[in-house]
């Protein structure tokens, strides 16, 4: 191995150390009490270096939304390449994505909601929009999918795309946000519930 693609190894093993140390630090902290300071001792190095890499705690945070909204593309990508049960199987999936690892769904949620976009430079931009729009065609993709095995197609198929996800992605959020805690809900028994709705609509009682 040349000396530049040493130093190219080293500079990426130092990046991914800095975040490794910041999303440490947010498991335990708000991110308004995490300083570049913590940063830099959690990771054994010293502060300036952190610069080399990062200009600010807000390209730190969207560095690791996209690490890890990139794990459920990968979920995606399976699905649309996939065979029947498609809504099921995007539905469980985004339940998986969000319960398996509770830590690393409250760390990106402080992350979404705490970085400036203001902060950032036009490609860190570009890359949260390009993932986003990766994220949202695999998700209509699999749902028109799903819409178009129905006779006739439903002329709002669109919306009922949009809707459906919000649906989905604000009950996990409701959950994953202890907003029951005092209710004691069995998960499972939430999950199918979430997949009832959805699949069926809320049943009613008759007269």
């Amino acid at each position: 191995m040349g000396v530049k693609e040493r130093k190219a190894r080293d500079f990426k093993r130092r990046e991914e150390e800095i975040l490794t140390a910041a999303y440490e630090l947010l498991t335990d902290l708000e991110p308004i009490q995490m300083t570049m300071e913590m940063i830099a001792e959690k990771a054994e190095i010293g502060r300036g270096t952190i610069y080399k890499h990062f200009k600010s705690k807000d390209d730190i945070y969207v560095h690791l939304i996209l690490r890890r909204r990139e794990q459920y593309i990968v979920k995606l990508n399976k699905i649309v390449k996939d065979s029947g049960n498609l809504l099921q199987k995007l539905i469980r999936s985004y339940m998986a994505y969000c319960t398996d690892d509770p830590v690393a769904f409250t760390v990106q949620q402080k992350c979404v909601n705490h970085y400036l976009k203001s902060n950032l430079d036009e490609k860190l931009i570009d890359s949260l929009r390009l993932q986003e729009e990766k994220k949202v065609s695999l998700v209509e993709s699999i749902m028109e999918k799903s819409l178009g095995e129905l006779s006739p197609i439903p002329e709002n198929s669109k919306y009922l795309v949009y809707a459906g996800w919000g649906m989905i992605s604000g009950a996990m959020e409701l959950m994953m946000d202890n907003r029951f805690n005092s209710k004691l809900l069995d998960e499972e028994s939430y999950f199918k519930a979430v997949e009832q709705i959805f699949l069926n609509g809320i049943p009613t009682v008759s007269s």
